[in-house]
């Protein structure tokens, strides 16, 4: 009949219904990382991890001693910028072109002290000497004749020292002196012990502290004339510089100056 027909017909144009899916056959996805560790998030970078390993810590050095640097020679106008006080023409250059005072009397000698130092930090420096704090490096002139520089060189030192040890830090010695053997401006470093070579200013001081410091001699080279006279020597060394060899002298100053950074840095 035609009623039949129109529900065939109308049966025919529904879709058929999707079966239901079976659960077994589907298969469960899996959680990407398990619920109590979740995925760690990659943090971007900061400046302390940009930064070489130097100078991830910055912590100054560790020791740091305070040194008096003595300079012999003979005394006034007359032997001034001669070779056998080539000591005080180092230290003269190193007051001119350092950070420091003028020299006054004081510690029965000229003394020239340092405006007060510290330690910075810099991002790309690293650490840094900055004048500040406390005095560091105290340069002396003895006033006495090369000869007999035992005495004041002693007197200035027992000064210097108990002023040092007082503040808790442990003072060195550094003695500054002409180097006859030695090539002009060539600096040599020995210990305070060491055979003086004929030299009396040295033979002073080491009878002055008989065996019991510790103490650094940096010499400065002035040459020698090919003589072994003692005459000729001794007016060889009490003349005048000549503008080559003042020169040679006032160049020889900043490897000094390295050198007594090295032995308040501790390294010597």
């Amino acid at each position: 009949s035609r009623k039949e027909k129109r529900k065939l017909k109308k049966r025919q144009s529904q879709p058929e219904p999707t079966p239901a899916a079976d659960s077994t056959t589907v298969e469960k996805s899996k959680p990407s990382t398990p619920p109590n560790n979740p995925p760690k998030q990659r943090k971007p970078p900061t400046p302390d991890t940009l930064l070489p390993r130097s100078l991830k810590d910055p912590m100054p050095p560790t020791k740091y001693y305070p040194l008096l640097v003595c300079s012999i020679g003979n005394p006034g106008a007359q032997y001034a910028k001669t070779l056998h006080s080539a000591g005080h023409s180092i230290l003269q250059t190193i007051q001119e072109r350092g950070v420091y005072q003028p020299f006054t009397r004081g510690m029965y000698g000229l003394v020239a002290r340092a405006g007060t130092t510290t330690r910075v930090h810099g991002v790309l420096t690293g650490w840094t000497k900055e004048v500040k704090a406390s005095d560091d490096i105290t340069l002396w002139q003895s006033t006495h004749l090369m000869n007999a520089s035992g005495t004041s060189v002693k007197k200035a030192w027992m000064e210097f020292s108990a002023e040092q040890r007082q503040r808790g830090l442990e003072p060195r010695l550094v003695v500054v002196h002409d180097e006859l053997e030695s090539d002009l401006g060539k600096v040599t470093v020995k210990d305070g012990a060491s055979s003086a070579r004929g030299h009396n200013g040295l033979k002073s001081i080491q009878a002055a502290f008989p065996g019991n410091l510790k103490w650094w001699r940096v010499g400065v080279g002035i040459g020698r004339p090919q003589s072994r006279d003692a005459n000729v020597v001794s007016q060889y060394v009490l003349r005048k510089m000549t503008i080559r060899e003042e020169a040679a002298i006032e160049k020889a100053a900043a490897s000094v100056h390295r050198v007594l950074q090295d032995i308040a840095d501790g390294t010597r």
